[in-house]
């Protein structure tokens, strides 16, 4: 098992520096890597708004072991070709330190753009977006003809990047994307609409979904704490890594930086 940190990009957390001096914390006190969200705009979010990419580049630069990542990418409303260059370049920057999280992200982040947010759409963009971004990194030259993207006679810099999927359990359009990534980040809500842990049963039912739709065997397979569930014990841990849980996330979206700073200087529970 490795522990994370996963934090939000706006209001208190939308600088740079407030970024990357949690990562530099997180990295001195034991922790295994630190992921960034990947929004725009929201009516219920503050601003500023850190852009990931920029942020994740001054993180890489004053850490040499935590492993980094946005966390994760709307490819949809993503060019691959322009993905594919950031995400090469920050595996450069990093020493080889970069997870690439993929998903179709949030419906207003589309939406108050005057672009289309249907479930459909958007998976089938994923699947394509992904498709391209495979061949992008695999530095070969590229012909692509996809419902959505095309390129003819490209060649991007060659990078060996893991790829996360993610998308909210138990929808299966997102983790279509689960071809050629080597991991799931899943997202669950209970009844409230507020964000959950999975259950032990429902990894096992996670796992085997994802296997199926593409996945690798043996993924990897990363779940994170919200808020409220707190860090959890080293008897819980073992309980999840047992049933295939290979990254636990500790959220940081609805405390202050400070706040976030204590939990990481405690260290993660092992």
């Amino acid at each position: 098992m490795r522990y994370g940190i996963y934090t939000k990009s706006f209001g208190e957390y939308g600088s740079p520096r407030v970024l990357r001096d949690l990562a530099v914390a997180s990295e001195e006190h034991g922790w295994d890597g630190f992921f960034v969200w990947d929004l725009l705009s929201a009516p219920t979010y503050e601003p500023p708004v850190a852009d990931p990419w920029v942020a994740l580049a001054a993180i890489a630069q004053a850490t040499t072991r935590i492993l980094i990542g946005p966390m994760v990418v709307p490819l949809p409303r993503r060019r691959p070709a322009k993905l594919a260059l950031e995400a090469s370049t920050l595996q450069d920057l990093s020493d080889g330190r970069l997870i690439l999280g993929l998903g179709t992200g949030a419906g207003w982040d589309y939406t108050r753009f005057g672009e289309s947010a249907s479930r459909r759409e958007l998976a089938e963009r994923l699947d394509d977006g992904a498709d391209l971004l495979h061949k992008f990194l695999t530095g070969d030259p590229v012909e692509h003809t996809g419902k959505y993207y095309h390129a003819t006679d490209v060649r991007m810099p060659a990078s060996n990047i893991p790829i996360w999927t993610s998308g909210f359990w138990p929808r299966t359009g997102p983790v279509r994307g689960a071809r050629n990534a080597t991991g799931l980040f899943p997202q669950i809500r209970d009844e409230s609409d507020d964000f959950r842990l999975p259950t032990i049963a429902e990894l096992t039912t996670i796992r085997t979904n994802f296997e199926a739709s593409g996945g690798p065997p043996n993924p990897d397979i990363a779940i994170w704490s919200p808020n409220q569930a707190g860090t959890p014990n080293a008897q819980t841990a073992k309980q999840y890594e047992a049933a295939g849980v290979t990254w636990w996330l500790q959220d940081g979206s609805e405390i202050p930086p400070t706040e976030l700073h204590h939990r990481i200087t405690t260290g993660p529970p092992t």
